[in-house]
């Protein structure tokens, strides 16, 4: 019967250690399920009027120049934002959801010529939510 006691102890032992390791662990973050916005400003090194500006995201590329869209006009499919702004002031872009790593831009001149293109890699910076549910984010580009 010793063994047996000692057996009974042993699963008694490890059941009542997982249940305080459990207790201990902590509890799974619930994050809600609400869609942000991320901002993105665009500044030109050279400020000029004559300029418009179009953007590529991950999520795809804007129908238009940003100068061309109506405020609420979706920048892309499955991410709506809005867009302000010109080529002596900068632009202003709502994004929905977190930054993109990649931002491709082009820049036209009044006559629809290409002056510049590239992309850049925008610092995105967390500034409401949390680190493990995420939130909005805004980064800063300079171009030209």
């Amino acid at each position: 019967m010793g063994r047996r006691m000692r057996r009974l102890g042993l699963v008694a032992t490890t059941a009542l250690a997982a249940t305080v390791t459990a207790a201990c662990a902590p509890l799974p973050v619930a994050c809600p399920a609400v869609g942000y916005f991320s901002t993105l400003s665009v500044t030109l090194a050279e400020p000029r009027d004559d300029v418009a500006l179009e953007l590529c995201l991950s999520a795809g590329c804007a129908p238009a120049p940003l100068d061309e869209l109506a405020s609420d006009e979706a920048i892309a499919d499955g991410l709506f934002g809005e867009a302000s702004g010109d080529g002596l002031e900068g632009w202003t872009i709502s994004i929905m959801s977190g930054g993109t790593d990649a931002v491709g831009y082009r820049l036209l001149d009044v006559a629809g010529t290409v002056l510049a293109e590239g992309e850049v890699e925008p610092e995105w910076v967390r500034v409401g939510g949390s680190e493990q549910c995420g939130g909005p984010t805004e980064a800063e580009i300079v171009l030209g």
